[in-house]
């Protein structure tokens, strides 16, 4: 269970069209952080009633670095 909830990460958006999420830490592989956030989107993907259709936009930063767009397919 304890290891379960370390996987886990909270995405809530409120009442605004724009979200964060942490998808890894700096120990992290490039490999890791490109599956967490596949895995990130997959999951959003699936709860939206048009699925990507319904996403405009993604990034994805480093806490002081800069946004870099990501592609969608």
């Amino acid at each position: 269970m304890i290891e379960g909830l370390r996987r886990t990460v909270k995405l809530r958006t409120k009442d605004r069209r724009t979200f964060h999420v942490a998808v890894g830490t700096r120990e992290m592989s490039a490999e890791d952080i490109a599956a967490n956030i596949n895995a990130v989107m997959n999951r959003v993907q699936g709860k939206l009633e048009r699925g990507l259709m319904n996403i405009h936009s993604a990034y994805v930063k480093t806490t002081m670095g800069p946004a870099v767009k990501l592609e969608l397919r």
